[in-house]
């Protein structure tokens, strides 16, 4: 009986140790599940602010900013206007008086120290001008005043002004276009006692060229005439014309009329439409002339000239008549401004 209530002490005392063996673990024992998670928690990022990104944006804009927009400050408001001009002059002879414009703002003031864009002809490139630019700056007054070198080739063109900007940028030049202003440029040829030739195909209703006693040329030589040139007359040399060849022309004509010219007026004259009767039964007709002018002495282009005429008649036959006769007189007029 003590032997069993021994056993029974001594298994109680094992369970009691082992319980407060249990109990009794140390304290610093690692708890992983919670101290892990606190570990690998990270704070979250902030979001930015609503307000930076406007100020974003208006820094963007500013940088945003363009040579046409800065051009189109440039002229917001600016007028521009022709002060005087001088008449026309004679090629080898100055110009009587300076071209003069003015610069003002919205309210009518003086637009002081815009630097201005001259744009004038000054030589010719096989016939055609060829432009010059001059710079100057307006003063108090608003005004620039041009003065042109005396002139070494005819024109009838025109000289324009316009606030300086780079006029290769198109925007730029539709800006500039917007208020530029402009003046006749007219330089008469000084050759008008020199003496000349003058050459011209016709052509019929069927597009085939007559080859003999051109009206437009007999036309155009009178039309010179009265304009005040001499020593000019009519030749024929229709087929080296058709040819198309200016130097199989230049050839014709010195072999034909040697060291008597000293320059060359030829080409062709055609129907641009054909004659066409109207509602109110009269007949309309046009035709064009092109022709080219060259220099007797080396065969160089002086100047190549288009031009047409739109007549109406009552009678159908009449037109080719007038339309060659106002076709002539618009030419010589070309004439004495490109040759």
């Amino acid at each position: 009986m003590k032997k069993s209530l021994s056993v029974t002490l001594s298994i109680a005392t094992s369970v009691a140790f082992f319980i407060t063996s249990c109990a009794s673990a140390p304290k610093d024992q690692p708890q992983p599940q919670i101290e892990q998670a606190e570990e690998i928690e990270r704070p979250k990022t902030p979001q930015v602010p609503r307000k930076l990104n406007v100020v974003n944006s208006s820094v963007s804009a500013q940088k945003e900013e363009t040579e046409e927009s800065i051009y189109a400050k440039k002229i917001e408001g600016i007028k521009l206007s022709v002060v005087s001009s001088p008449k026309e002059t004679t090629k080898g002879k100055a110009f009587s008086s300076p071209f003069v414009f003015k610069a003002e703002k919205t309210d009518g003031t003086p637009a002081a120290g815009l630097e201005l864009s001259i744009s004038f002809p000054e030589t010719k490139i096989n016939g055609q001008p060829t432009f010059s630019l001059a710079n100057l700056t307006t003063n108090s007054s608003g005004t620039v005043i041009f003065v042109p070198a005396t002139p070494t080739f005819s024109f009838n063109s025109e000289i324009s002004v316009y606030p300086s900007g780079d006029v290769t940028n198109a925007e730029i030049a539709k800006l500039a276009e917007k208020v530029s202003v402009s003046a006749p440029y007219k330089v008469k040829t000084n050759l008008y006692s020199r003496g000349g030739t003058v050459a011209i195909v016709d052509f019929n209703a069927s597009g085939k060229p007559i080859l003999s006693n051109s009206v437009s040329s007999s036309n155009l030589l009178m039309a010179l005439m009265r304009s005040g040139f001499v020593r000019i007359g009519n030749a024929d040399f229709s087929n080296a014309i058709l040819t198309d060849d200016i130097p199989t022309v230049y050839k014709t004509a010195s072999n034909l009329v040697g060291s008597n010219s000293a320059y060359l007026i030829f080409g062709k004259v055609k129907y641009l439409t054909p004659i066409v009767k109207n509602a109110d039964q009269k007949y309309t007709l046009t035709i064009e002339g092109n022709l080219t002018c060259l220099d007797m002495k080396n065969g160089s282009i002086l100047c190549e000239l288009r031009s047409t005429a739109t007549v109406t008649e009552d009678k159908d036959w009449n037109c080719l008549n007038s339309a060659r006769k106002l076709l002539a007189e618009n030419l010589a007029h070309e004439i004495i401004y490109g040759l």
